[in-house]
C-alpha cells in the first residue's frame, strides 16, 4: 500500500479502536454505562443513578496488574557490562516503571498497551505508553508483538489543531488538520489530513511494541453483563431505600360506611373543602382526633436483606470468573478461612504468569529499540527484562518460603532472584556488602598481638 492507502486503512482502524477502548476503560474509572432507564427524565434521575455505578473492572484489573512488576534487565551473564549500564540509564530516564505500569493497566484493560520508542533532542531514547483511544497498531502476523505500521493522532486544543503521524514502509510521515469543520468539532480521526513536509526514514519494524492480552480482551470483558447487573441491582436498592425513607401513611374506612355515604366528608359544616393533609400533619406531640369508623394505615419496610445477599452474590461470581480473589472485591470476606482464599490466589498468580509471558517479549523488543537508538548493539547477547515473582506478595511470606528454600540447599542468589525477587543490581550490591562484612569480621576477631619493645617488662 502506498502512504494514502496506509492513512485511510489505519485511521479507519483507529476510530474503530478508539471506541472500544473508551467504552472498556468506562468500566474501570468509574464512568460505567449508567442502568437503563426510559426517554424523557430530567437530569437528577442521571445524577441518581450514578450513584450506584462500582468501579468492578478497576479492581479486577489492579489486582492483576499489582502482580506483573518488572525489576530489573539481563544482558548476557554480566550485570555491570557497558550494556546493562546503559539499558538502566534508559530505564531510569524514561520512568519506565510508570510507563510500564500504565502500559500494563492498558493492555489488561482494552486488550492491548503500547510503548513508542523515539530519538529525543539530545539523541538519547525517549520510550512513551501511548493511550490506545489515540494509538493504532497494525500487528505482524508472525509476531504479534511487533508492528507492520501504526497511527498516533493527538489534538492541540490551544492552536485547534489535529496533529497525526504514521509509520509505515519505512517511512515515518506527519499530517495536520483543523479541529473544527463549519464550527462543528470533528470527532473521527478518518478524513481532511494534510500532509506537511516532515518525512523520516527508519529500518525495520516501527518503533511501537504491542502488550497484547490473551485473545486481544480486556479482563473483565466477557463478564460486562454481570457487572451492569451488579451496577443494576444496587440501583433497584438506592430507589426502594429512598421510596422507603419515611412510612406511607393513608385513612381506612370500612366498607360499610362507604356504602352508606358515612365516611369521610369531604366539606366541613360551612361547606368548606377539607385538606385532610393539614389536618392531620405529622408533627411532635401531634394528636389526632379520628371519626367513628377511620383508621390509619401505615406502610411497612421492605427487607433490603434480601437485595444485599443478591448484590453479593453477583460479586462473588465475577469474583470466580475473573479469578480476583473476594476479598478485594469484598471486604467482609477478608477473613474467609485459609482454604478458601487458597484457590482463588493460586489461580491469580497463574494468570500473572501467563500474563508476564505474553507481555515479556515485547517489553524485551521494546529495549533493544532503545538501545539501538543509544547507539548499542548488544550483538548477540540476550536481554531479558526480568519480574517480581507474581506468587510472593508480603515480606512475611517472601522470608518464609526464602528459609524453606535455604533449608533444603538452593543458592543465595537463586533465592534472591526467583523468592525474594531482587533485581540483578541489588543482587550484586548485596554480595558485595556481604563480602564486606565478612572482611570485617575477619579483622575484628584476629588474636591480639603482643607487641615487644625487645624487654621484658614482667617483674619476677
Amino acid at each position: 500500500m502506498n502512504s494514502q492507502q496506509w492513512v485511510d486503512y489505519l485511521t479507519g482502524k483507529l476510530d474503530r479502536s478508539k471506541d472500544r477502548a473508551l467504552f472498556l476503560r468506562s468500566y474501570t474509572d468509574g464512568h460505567a454505562p449508567l442502568p437503563e432507564m426510559g426517554p424523557n427524565l430530567k437530569a437528577s434521575w442521571e445524577a441518581f443513578q450514578r450513584k450506584s455505578l462500582t468501579n468492578s473492572g478497576g479492581l479486577v484489573v489492579s489486582t492483576l496488574a499489582e502482580r506483573i512488576v518488572p525489576n530489573g534487565i539481563i544482558i548476557g551473564d554480566a550485570n555491570d557490562s557497558p550494556e546493562v549500564l546503559t539499558a538502566q540509564r534508559v530505564w531510569r530516564d524514561n520512568r519506565m516503571d510508570v510507563a510500564v505500569a500504565d502500559s500494563v493497566f492498558d493492555a489488561l484493560t482494552t486488550g492491548f498497551g503500547y510503548l513508542l520508542v523515539t530519538n529525543g533532542p539530545d539523541g538519547h531514547a525517549v520510550v512513551t505508553r501511548e493511550d490506545a483511544a489515540q494509538f493504532y497498531v497494525e500487528p505482524d502476523p508472525t509476531q504479534p508483538w511487533k508492528a507492520l505500521a501504526a497511527v498516533k493522532v493527538w489534538r492541540v486544543p490551544s492552536l485547534k489543531t489535529d496533529y497525526m503521524v504514521v509509520w509505515a514502509d519505512g517511512v515515518k510521515l506527519t499530517y495536520t488538520r483543523d479541529s473544527y469543520t463549519d464550527n462543528k468539532l470533528i470527532r473521527s480521526v478518518q478524513g481532511g489530513w494534510t500532509p506537511t513536509l516532515q518525512m523520516e526514514e527508519y529500518d525495520g519494524n516501527p518503533p511501537v511494541v504491542i502488550l497484547e492480552n490473551k485473545d486481544g480482551r480486556g479482563e473483565f470483558q466477557s463478564q460486562l453483563g454481570l457487572i451492569d447487573r451488579i451496577n443494576w441491582g444496587i440501583l433497584q436498592r438506592l430507589v426502594t431505600m429512598s421510596m422507603q425513607a419515611f412510612r406511607q401513611r393513608a385513612l381506612k374506612v370500612d366498607k360499610d360506611d362507604v356504602s352508606s355515604g358515612e365516611g369521610l366528608p369531604d366539606q366541613d359544616e360551612d361547606g368548606n373543602d377539607i385538606d385532610y393533609q393539614s389536618v392531620f400533619a405529622p408533627a411532635p406531640g401531634a394528636l389526632w382526633e379520628l371519626p367513628p369508623g377511620v383508621e390509619i394505615w401505615e406502610s411497612q419496610q421492605t427487607s433490603f436483606q434480601d437485595m444485599l445477599a443478591a448484590v453479593k452474590d453477583d460479586w462473588r461470581e465475577l469474583a470466580a470468573e475473573t479469578a480476583t480473589p473476594l476479598s478485594a472485591m469484598l471486604p467482609d470476606s477478608a477473613n474467609q478461612s485459609a482454604n478458601g482464599a487458597e484457590e482463588p490466589q493460586k489461580q491469580l498468580v497463574f494468570k500473572a504468569k501467563d500474563r508476564i509471558q505474553r507481555f515479556r517479549p515485547a517489553l524485551n523488543v521494546a529495549m533493544v529499540k532503545a538501545l539501538q537508538v543509544e547507539g548499542v548493539d548488544i550483538g548477540d547477547q540476550t536481554l531479558e527484562v526480568v519480574f517480581e515473582p507474581p506468587n510472593a506478595v508480603s515480606m512475611t511470606e517472601k522470608y518464609a518460603a526464602a528459609a524453606q528454600a535455604k533449608a533444603a540447599g538452593e543458592a543465595l542468589e537463586t533465592i534472591q532472584r526467583n523468592i525474594l525477587g531482587y533485581s540483578p543490581e541489588q543482587i550484586a550490591q548485596d554480595k558485595q556488602r556481604r563480602a564486606e562484612e565478612q572482611l570485617n569480621l575477619a579483622l575484628n576477631t584476629l588474636p591480639n598481638q603482643k607487641v615487644s619493645n625487645g624487654a621484658d617488662s614482667t617483674q619476677p
